[in-house]
């Protein structure tokens, strides 16, 4: 059982609200929270095994998808066809390897380890080779970086760490390894992502004092709240669109949404409240989400894709 798997814990039982503060806070409302107008084509289980499947990226020519698993006894880093065929383990450490997230030019994986003994940023080949360290326990033997997102263009990575004494956004130059704080210092901040055009963060932040999901440029200000109320939950599932006009993110019933990158007409994808609080990843086309759910008699987490419209 990985750290994470005790993080997670603590954040599913997190329900977020909107409360005056900084930034633009949206009214909660029914203009907010709509019936689907977006057309849901097809669900698909693409994993089924006996041990947890979670944590999708799809590759940048989406051919494949990277995901984190317990099937070979341990957690490691996985890569399947589109589809669910062809699986090949990536990483096979005999400690907890997993939030794969692929570089835009599909050459390298960066991922979350605990092989050093805190969670610390690797980067290995697309096919699993070379995995080198991306972060280290600094400035103190207890500090941990996990949950990397890439920027678009593949120079810097955006992840969460615990260096400054509590979990902010930080983003490192991946070239030179040059790290600077995206968040103001006041508030925790998890979970970030670059929006595709790389000129905003999308991460999760109790800064108004509960837990919501908001919107800043590079330097972390022109702060936007994106989800008006507490529907909102606090865990990686939030992602972009390949063109930025749409955000998925999970509501506190375990069930995925789409809403508008501007922060408009949220609508259900999944209404059967299964959804896990696991990162979801768009294919490179817009077309289809993968995502992590538990709908099987087993109560495991496998990955699936919904197509949509």
């Amino acid at each position: 059982m990985g750290q994470h798997k005790v993080i997670a814990a603590l954040l599913l039982s997190l329900v977020f609200g909107s409360v005056g503060g900084h930034g633009f806070i949206p009214d909660a409302d029914a203009g907010f929270w709509k019936e689907s107008s977006v057309k849901v084509i097809e669900g698909k289980q693409l994993t089924d095994d006996p041990e947890h499947d979670f944590i999708p990226s799809w590759s940048p020519d989406g051919t494949r998808i990277a995901f984190t698993s317990y099937r070979d006894g341990g957690e490691d880093i996985w890569v399947m066809d589109a589809d669910g065929k062809n699986l090949k383990q990536l990483t096979t450490h005999s400690r907890g390897d997993w939030s794969p997230a692929w570089s835009p030019d599909g050459m390298l994986i960066a991922f979350t380890s605990d092989r050093t003994g805190f969670n610390q940023i690797w980067l290995m080949n697309a096919d699993g080779s070379n995995p080198r360290p991306l972060t280290l326990a600094e400035p103190t033997p207890e500090t941990w970086n996990r949950d990397p997102s890439w920027s678009p263009d593949g120079t810097k990575i955006i992840f969460t760490s615990n260096r400054s004494g509590k979990d902010e956004n930080w983003i490192m130059e991946v070239k030179t390894g040059k790290v600077w704080r995206h968040s103001n210092g006041m508030a925790e901040h998890w979970h970030p992502s670059f929006s595709p055009d790389g000129a905003k963060v999308l991460f999760s932040s109790n800064m108004t004092g509960e837990w919501g999901l908001w919107l800043s440029n590079l330097e972390g200000g022109q702060l936007n709240r994106m989800v008006p109320d507490k529907r909102f939950d606090n865990n990686p599932a939030a992602s972009w669109s390949p063109d930025g006009r749409r955000i998925v993110f999970r509501t506190a019933d375990a069930n995925l949404w789409i809403m508008n990158s501007d922060g408009t007409q949220a609508m259900p994808l999944t209404k059967d409240g299964k959804v896990d609080g696991w990162r979801s990843s768009w294919s490179p086309d817009g077309r289809k989400v993968a995502y992590t759910a538990s709908r099987t008699e087993d109560g495991n987490s496998d990955i699936w894709v919904v197509t949509i419209k």
